[in-house]
């Protein structure tokens, strides 16, 4: 079996409170409180570095030369949005006059 290790804490009254509290609605013990809350504060700062990391690779692609930046393409969407909306708006036009 591993060793497990032991933190302690101190608390004021009001933070006492307030984790009992949530203990007891939860059904849980507060070191099961406190070890679900800092491996969710782990998690969360792990996918933050990932996000990142990616942020600075895409910087370093777009530097170098190997990606483009996103408005480009952002530009492109656009330009085919508004040319669908006018070929919509040229077909109802149309469609009117025949009728």
């Amino acid at each position: 079996m591993s060793k497990r290790n032991q933190i302690n804490i101190t608390l004021d009254d009001a933070e006492l409170h307030n984790v009992s509290e949530y203990c007891r609605v939860h059904n849980m013990t507060p070191q099961a409180f406190f070890k679900a809350g800092g491996q969710r504060l782990i998690t969360e700062d792990l996918l933050e570095r990932r996000a990142d990391l990616m942020t600075l690779q895409s910087l370093e692609e777009v530097r170098d030369g190997r990606a483009t930046p996103i408005d480009d393409l952002l530009q492109m969407i656009e330009e085919d949005r508004k040319i669908g909306e006018e070929m919509v708006r040229n077909n109802l036009h149309s469609a009117k006059q025949t009728q």
